[in-house]
């Protein structure tokens, strides 16, 4: 019995059924996974959780601290104080300052109470005087005037606020028990004609620490600044330092290595000073929970999962080989390619769509070439339509006739309109040609308004200037003629003005310019045809068509009207590859 060759299906389920040959493999590889990945899950959320708890004091210590700026800074008496204060200051040449004078200073600055323990207010004025609710015998504050952020807060506007982060204790007394405060500066103005003045708010960095400590036990954490410098640590021996490690971005966690041991960093910011707090978490004593004896398990499943794995991409390579095949004919016959065929071959599925691949490109060039035959077609017939109906050779004959006999009688105009109607209709007989000269369109449209005038008894001028270089160039058949007579007829109304045709070389292309001195084209008109709107003249409807089908893509119609100074026609015809085919936008016609 023949079995028949296995379609892409039949081989899906027998990759499907190979996979479960394995099934204790699959099974101990995706537990071992899912359970480390929950263990570590649930530390992060963990961590997570603590960081959010902590997160809550320590914004309300920093919330407390903008609070006491506000309390300070918009308390209309402590102004006033401060104003006199400084005042008496100034006027004292001895600069002593008289701490009886300002205990109404230093009394609301002791009222102010703050979240979390102790707080160190200092108020820095101008000329050196400075005021605060903790004793400075002993501990001159002057220190503070050549500090760097001193100096750059100078020049800055008033209710900046600089986060300072950690720095020493510069209270004596208490340096031995706080070795590290948290500082927080904000600039104030006691009047307009006053330099800054500066409020700064320290705390014990313990408090922060104590956080910590409270809600992580287990954990590491610490607060940092934008810098990542460390700013309280659960290890106080870590304030100050910076955290070289790569940091994780908010609500993301990295393994990250300290000292030779692994940690899960998570991070959450503040939303204060662009302050972070971090995280870390020893990554053994949370995957050591697995056991040693699981991991030897999964070890040895990894490798028959290997084994299995080469033999199955192996079988999948040959399958999906004729797939990928096909996929770069395709991706070639896309970028142009059309002699590119995929040549793949079978009687399955893949087999059958390859070959309806390459039957449908073959069809596909087919159509291609019976497209352009049929555009030359298309232009040949209608170049025919725009000469006559008719093959009038007798006419011609007969007006050349009449011509000689007018011009032998002394009738001059007559022979001269009479010639140039023979001539005009000696271009419209002779269909041999689709291209002329450009010198030859030109001095048929010369014929042509020689008519016109006599016709309409109107004296419109037609100037014609081409460049030397360009009175050879081929320009198809009645390119001009149609032009001329929209300009004429709708421009300047049949009436007395000005045609000029002008042609010259730029780049690559043959620009040819005709332009009228008639009514224009209102900017509005201009948009809407360069939009496509219908065009209303059908010489340029068809001349612009025509030139389409012939030139493609580098063709271009250009309409110019600038206000009271008629109507300009610019053609950009290219000076080569006249058999190439497109579409391109039109961009004018009246």
């Amino acid at each position: 019995m023949r079995f028949p060759l296995l379609g892409w299906r039949q081989k899906l389920i027998l990759t499907s059924l190979l996979c479960l040959v394995l099934p204790s493999v699959i099974t101990l590889i995706v537990t071992g996974l899912y359970t480390k990945g929950e263990l570590i899950n649930k530390a992060i959320t963990k961590a997570e959780q603590s960081l959010e708890v902590a997160e809550l004091y320590e914004s309300n210590i920093m919330k407390d601290m903008i609070n006491a700026f506000n309390s300070i800074q918009y308390d209309s008496e402590m102004i006033t104080q401060l104003r006199i204060g400084l005042k008496k200051y100034q006027g004292n040449n001895s600069k002593k300052i008289d701490f009886f004078s300002f205990k109404a200073i230093a009394e609301r600055l002791d009222r102010i109470t703050f979240f979390g323990g102790q707080t160190y207010v200092t108020i820095l004025l101008p000329g050196g005087l400075y005021f605060s609710n903790y004793s400075t015998y002993n501990n001159s504050l002057a220190f503070m005037y050549e500090e760097p952020w001193f100096k750059e807060l100078s020049t800055e506007p008033m209710n900046t606020t600089r986060w300072l982060g950690v720095q020493k204790n510069y209270i004596h007394n208490d340096a031995d028990r706080s070795p590290n405060l948290v500082t927080i500066v904000r600039t104030f103005k006691l009047s307009n004609s006053t330099p800054n003045a500066y409020i700064i708010l320290s705390k014990p960095e313990e408090q922060f620490r104590q956080i910590f400590a409270k809600y992580a036990a287990d954990q590491t954490m610490m607060l940092l600044d934008a810098d990542g410098k460390i700013i309280s640590h659960t290890n106080s021996e870590r304030v100050g330092q910076v955290f070289q490690e790569k940091r994780p971005s908010p609500d993301s966690h990295e393994v990250v290595t300290l000292n030779g041991t692994n940690y899960i960093a998570v991070t959450h910011p503040l939303s204060y000073a662009d302050w972070s707090m971090l995280s870390l978490t020893r990554y053994e004593s949370v995957t050591n929970k697995v056991g040693v004896w699981f991991n030897s398990v999964v070890g040895l499943q990894v490798v028959f999962f290997l084994l299995f794995a080469i033999v199955l991409l192996y079988f999948l390579n040959q399958w999906t080989k004729p797939i990928m095949k096909l996929a770069r004919t395709a991706s070639k016959v896309e970028k142009g390619f059309l002699e590119e065929r995929s040549h793949v071959k079978g009687s399955d599925e893949v087999g059958h769509l390859g070959f309806a691949f390459d039957r449908m490109i073959d069809r596909f060039v087919e159509m291609i070439k019976q497209i352009e035959m049929e555009q030359n077609r298309k232009r040949i017939v209608e170049l025919e339509l725009l000469q006559a109906q008719v093959n009038p050779h007798f006419l011609f004959n007969t007006l050349n006739s009449i011509r000689l006999k007018a011009i032998m009688k002394g009738e001059n105009e007559i022979g001269e309109i009479i010639g140039s109607l023979s001539t005009l209709l000696r271009m419209t007989i002779n269909r041999n040609n689709e291209f002329i000269p450009l010198h030859e369109e030109a001095d048929t449209v010369k014929h042509y308004m020689q008519l016109m005038n006599y016709r309409h008894h109107e004296g419109v001028e037609l100037t014609v200037n081409l460049a030397s270089d360009t009175l050879l160039e081929a320009i198809p058949r009645f390119t001009l003629q149609p032009l001329v007579e929209n300009a004429y007829i709708h421009g300047l109304r049949q009436k007395q003005g000005e045609i000029s045709i002008s042609a010259w070389k730029q780049d690559d292309y043959l620009m040819i310019e005709i332009k009228d001195n008639g009514i224009g084209m209102t900017e509005d008109r201009i948009q809407e045809i360069m939009n496509g709107a219908p065009i209303s003249g059908i010489g340029l409807k068809n001349v612009n068509e025509r030139l389409k089908i012939i030139y493609g893509a580098p063709f271009a119609m250009n309409l110019i009207s600038p206000p009271g100074e008629g109507l300009s026609i610019v053609l950009r015809i290219p000076l080569e590859g006249k058999e190439e085919k497109g579409n391109v936008s039109s961009d004018s016609g009246r």
